[in-house]
């Protein structure tokens, strides 16, 4: 009988209920458990806003984290790391330890040079870090082809996977209760940001091709949401509803019943050609909703590939009126649309599959490890 695999997961990007780190995160961690592991996760606790103290008190919890994991380390079989240009201290103690790390890569490292422009200036050190710990790691996992590819790239060795994102098919499914009285309606469940495309959804219900009686309903909250309350309090607040964020099992009920849900990422700072793999994409196609996506690798290879629902450019309020238009006057081919996702990932991306998918890997890594006198 094998016995029971210990795993630290390190994660210094604080994972926030209702955000998507901490849906990844501890999906992933939950189906270890249920196959059998015991994972410790290890993750940071700062917050505050973007303001000198809430910078200090952060780098006081990277420091504290890594030295929590550095402190137990001797009591697990490996680590897994959610990449971070912070962790390579614990990287590289991992390392001289002769502990395998597996490394996590959700995005490039500009990604934070978006949410921090004002690391500009380290950002030789910010990639450095990068590369460093995934030429280090027994293994790489990313979440998208593209960045598989860059991964190789960057770190000049083949142990490199691709484990993709996925959602809870217990939450969201097409069976299920669905909003009463709600009408005709196109969902977005995710972060108001820039980046999510909340102005084109905005701008599109202004658009002469968006059909009248379709409302757009919004989930969420964050950095936008001042454009959204002058929305509603504009003409267009007919056809605007924003539910702020509500729990998953909820918004599972108005992704089940919508029409069609929104993935409309914009590029907003020309980084993401290695593809996006949206949480909301997930969830939206598991819950039987077709999907409009803007067209980004990955994102719409999957849309594409299944005939999922409909892919558009970017920045372009017309051509997503257009969409909400041509499945308003098809509701059947939306339907259609919607169950064609929703097989595809109970078949191919359930969480559990991912965290499966996961283990397979890590077991491999501890294995050989062993066989090697590691």
């Amino acid at each position: 009988m094998q016995p029971q695999r210990r795993l630290a997961y390190l994660c210094l990007e604080t994972p926030r209920e209702g955000q998507a780190t901490h849906t990844h995160v501890h999906e992933i961690i939950n189906g270890l458990k249920a196959i059998g592991w015991q994972v410790d996760l290890i993750a940071t606790q700062a917050g505050g806003s973007a303001s000198g103290s809430a910078y200090w008190r952060r780098g006081v919890d990277y420091i504290s984290a890594q030295w929590r994991l550095m402190r137990g380390l001797s009591g697990h079989d490996a680590v897994y790391m959610r990449a971070h240009f912070a962790a390579l201290p614990a990287s590289l103690y991992a390392r001289l330890r002769g502990k395998p790390v597996v490394q996590e890569i959700n995005g490039l490292p500009d990604d934070i040079f978006v949410t921090y422009p004002w690391l500009g200036w380290l950002g030789w050190l910010v990639k450095a870090s990068y590369r460093w710990q995934m030429t280090w790691a027994a293994h790489v996992i990313t979440v998208t082809e593209g960045l598989r590819g860059w991964a190789l790239a960057e770190c000049r060795h083949a142990r490199v996977s691709l484990v993709g994102n996925g959602a809870n098919t217990d939450v969201f499914t097409p069976q299920g209760s669905k909003p009463e009285n709600a009408g005709q309606y196109i969902a977005f469940v995710g972060g108001i940001t820039a980046w999510h495309g909340i102005d084109v959804m905005v701008a599109a219900t202004r658009e002469a091709a968006w059909p009248d009686g379709v409302q757009l309903v919004i989930i969420g909250d964050g950095k936008e949401s001042g454009q959204l309350r002058a929305a509603m309090l504009s003409d267009e607040a007919a056809r605007i509803q924003w539910l702020g964020r509500l729990p998953q099992a909820e918004a599972a009920t108005w992704l089940r019943g919508a029409l069609a849900a929104l993935s409309i990422t914009q590029d907003t700072d020309n980084h993401l050609g290695t593809g996006v793999a949206p949480l909301k994409l997930f969830e939206a196609m598991a819950s039987g909703a077709a999907v409009i996506v803007t067209d980004l690798p990955f994102q719409a290879d999957v849309v594409r590939g299944q005939s999922a629902g409909l892919v558009i450019p970017m920045a372009n309020p017309a051509a997503l009126a257009e969409a909400v238009a041509s499945l308003a006057a098809d509701p059947a081919a939306a339907r259609d649309m919607g169950a064609r996702g929703a097989a595809y990932v109970r078949e191919n991306a359930s969480w559990q599959a991912r965290a499966t998918e996961t283990a397979s890997i890590i077991e491999g890594v501890i294995t050989s490890r062993v066989r090697h006198g590691g």
